[in-house]
């Protein structure tokens, strides 16, 4: 957005790698976001004050329930929700049919940033927990409806976005991108290893355990000898490397913490990816491999087969059913034709229409043409 003319200023408080950081901070101010209950009023006043000058208030994802209410009622004729999903923890019934409890394990490092200790020990209490997730829900639902402009990142994202809050309105869409430097190597021309890539943080809704089960059928059963490197951290990650110890899968790697440039190379150097997450709102792994020449396997039911056309640019399959995606995998480790064409189409597809460039202009004209 800084580069195509408009003043823009980055309000966050949350973890990032310090590889974005320095990125965001060579042009856009980053200022913390003072949310939770555990900031002064005093602070919410100043920021308050401080968005009185612009003309668009621009939520990406989602924020603190409170804050995001507060916003509503001061803002509402400029804030704009780009919405990437709804608060998970609050509607995961609602969307994918998993009880929200399931969860409970991803929330507390969120809540401890926004709201300190002693109020996430009360929240996620297994008294109040139920009461808690309750009253935000009627919280958020108060507010989102007060939004100027919603627009969601794909369009199963906005039908899910439309049946939670009872939206009657027109939903655009705008498909986020990822940054084409990713591109910027010929990976084509390197070595492929003879692994299979997962990327995603290590929680129920990233489906690991699925792809190991299938893993499980290539490997011990199938007698395939090829590797699965997963990259990612999280709740789960103590688990599922017990399950893979458990079905004696020695050729699986985890790597949780890795930089931007390791990722990278993983992309390059790898066969194809596979994330078997459940109703991703729309995920930005198989963008990534596509501009590094890879296909993808991914999950129906969400936004990632929306970049990814069955059969073209990878495959999409029922991530619960571990035969169906060991057949997907077994194929494009075995036909390396078929594996490069698939990820010649899917690095085209890419470039067309899902890089950041393209997205930030779609989003700025949407935003323009609303308010």
């Amino acid at each position: 957005m800084k580069k195509m003319g408009l003043d823009v200023e980055l309000f966050y408080n949350g973890p990032m790698p310090d590889e974005w950081k320095r990125r965001v901070q060579l042009g856009v101010p980053l200022k913390a976001l003072p949310f939770g209950l555990t900031k002064s009023i005093r602070d919410l006043n100043r920021l308050m004050n401080h968005l009185k000058s612009f003309d668009i208030i621009l939520v990406n994802h989602h924020i603190c329930p409170f804050l995001a209410f507060y916003l509503s009622i001061l803002f509402k004729s400029k804030l704009v929700w780009y919405c990437g999903e709804p608060l998970r923890p609050l509607w995961e019934n609602y969307i994918s049919g998993i009880d929200y409890r399931e969860l409970k394990c991803t929330v507390k490092s969120t809540s401890l940033e926004v709201y300190g200790n002693f109020f996430t020990s009360l929240f996620l209490s297994n008294g109040l927990y139920d009461m808690s997730v309750s009253f935000l829900k009627a919280v958020d639902k108060l507010t989102i409806p007060r939004f100027h402009t919603i627009v969601a990142n794909s369009n199963y994202t906005r039908e899910v976005v439309k049946r939670i809050y009872g939206l009657d309105g027109f939903v655009p869409v705008v498909y986020p991108g990822v940054e084409r430097r990713l591109d910027s190597q010929n990976t084509a021309s390197r070595n492929v290893g003879r692994y299979i890539l997962s990327v995603g943080a290590m929680t129920p809704l990233k489906n690991h355990a699925a792809l190991l089960k299938a893993f499980d059928i290539l490997s011990c059963k199938r007698g395939l000898k090829v590797k699965l490197v997963i990259v990612g951290n999280g709740p789960l990650e103590n688990e599922l490397r017990s399950l893979a110890r458990r079905f004696g899968l020695k050729n699986v790697i985890f790597e949780p913490w890795v930089s931007e440039r390791k990722l990278n190379n993983y992309y390059a150097g790898c066969m194809f990816i596979v994330h078997l997450a459940y109703h991703e709102p729309f995920g930005l792994v198989p963008v990534e491999a596509a501009l590094h020449g890879k296909p993808s396997i991914v999950s129906v039911g969400g936004g990632t087969s929306e970049f990814v056309v069955h059969g073209e640019n990878g495959f999409v399959v029922e991530p619960n059913r571990p035969e169906e995606v060991a057949d997907h995998i077994e194929y494009l480790i075995e036909n390396r034709k078929i594996r490069a064409e698939m990820g010649l189409k899917a690095k085209e597809r890419a470039l067309k229409g899902f890089t950041i460039e393209k997205s930030t202009e779609n989003l700025i004209r949407t935003i323009e043409a609303r308010i």
